[in-house]
């Protein structure tokens, strides 16, 4: 006969339970593997709260399967009992399956009473762990928890300075801060483009010039288009220059973001460089050119959006006909 040894700690709320209850819970200490599977897919179809304190314990199953579908079975009565526990399911320990489940659930539970919870954990030296970490505080927002990110800016390992600089746009108040600035030289691609965007949240005088040079000279064109799609957000008449060369760049995404960028900063003296562009080969490119030339009062621009007003693309010949009206006003 099969006995279940139900944790002391956990027998006077297992004597609480009702009797459909028991049953699958009494499953979650079986020796078999098999039954602790059972019992914990029972659950979840149960979704209880006072399964949780049971639940919590199957977080330290010797079996990821177990884990992993206790874990969605918190998410899913999302107590927030759950959640240092489901912080612990995000080291190097666990499969990857049940990290990414456990944040997951945690991008939903934690607010602003975790925050020095968190922090403490990026002090361990568990990358899986630090980088969800570094995500989470991105639902908090606290300029708090600047120091504790900072450092992982100069981190060698490429996930955690791309992680760091993604979460330092999502701090309240942020509006200067040097050491990101060298992200905009990092080797990566991938930490460059979101440093890009990460600038047009900081106000301090060298961003703009960083950006621009990133627009003129970035080898990677995600990484000239997320400053394009930065200098949009800054819309300073200084950049004006750069993102009208801009619009002539190989790539037609750099093209776009380029010419949304200078729709509000264009002048006549940028009609040249935007008229070819209502030929360009990508609609979404001519629609921005079309909408720019709104913005000025020429007869060159003129005659060059009524010549889109045959475009074969819907939306381009709406933007002229707006760009149109806009001029006739």
């Amino acid at each position: 006969m099969m006995t279940f040894a139900i944790p002391s700690e956990l027998q006077k709320q297992f004597e609480e339970l009702d009797e459909e209850t028991k049953s699958p819970v009494q499953l979650l200490f079986s020796e078999s593997l098999d039954d602790r599977l059972v019992g914990v897919v029972n659950l979840q179809h149960l979704c209880d709260e006072q399964t949780v304190p049971f639940l919590i314990a199957s977080l330290e199953d010797t079996s990821q399967d177990v884990v992993l579908t206790a874990v969605t079975s918190l998410w899913e009565i999302a107590s927030q009992l759950a959640v240092e526990p489901l912080i612990a399911c995000l080291t190097s320990s666990h499969s990857p399956k049940v990290r990414d489940e456990a944040l997951l659930a945690l991008k939903e539970l934690v607010n602003q009473d975790h925050l020095l919870i968190l922090l403490d954990k990026l002090t361990l030296e568990d990358v899986f762990l630090q980088q969800s970490v570094l995500v989470l505080l991105r639902k908090i927002h606290d300029i708090q928890a600047l120091p504790y990110i900072a450092p992982f800016l100069e981190s060698d390992l490429e996930n955690l300075r791309l992680a760091a600089v993604v979460t330092l746009r999502y701090l309240n108040q942020l509006t200067h801060f040097p050491p990101a600035l060298a992200l905009a030289a990092d080797q990566s691609t991938e930490v460059r483009k979101e440093a890009m965007l990460t600038f047009a949240h900081l106000d301090q005088p060298e961003v703009l010039s960083i950006l621009i040079q990133s627009l003129r000279e970035d080898s990677s064109w995600e990484v000239r288009r997320n400053a394009a799609q930065a200098l949009e957000r800054k819309s300073d008449p200084l950049s004006a220059e750069a993102l009208a060369s801009a619009i002539s760049d190989q790539h037609w995404q750099v093209r776009k973001f380029a010419m949304r960028a200078l729709n509000p900063l264009v002048a006549e003296q940028f009609v040249p460089n935007i008229i070819p562009l209502l030929c360009d080969d990508y609609s979404d490119v001519r629609k921005e050119a079309a909408l720019a030339l709104g913005g000025v009062c020429s007869d060159q621009a003129k005659t060059a959006l009524q010549q889109s007003l045959s475009d074969a693309d819907i939306e381009v010949r709406i933007a002229s006909e707006k760009s149109l009206s806009r001029q006739a006003a």
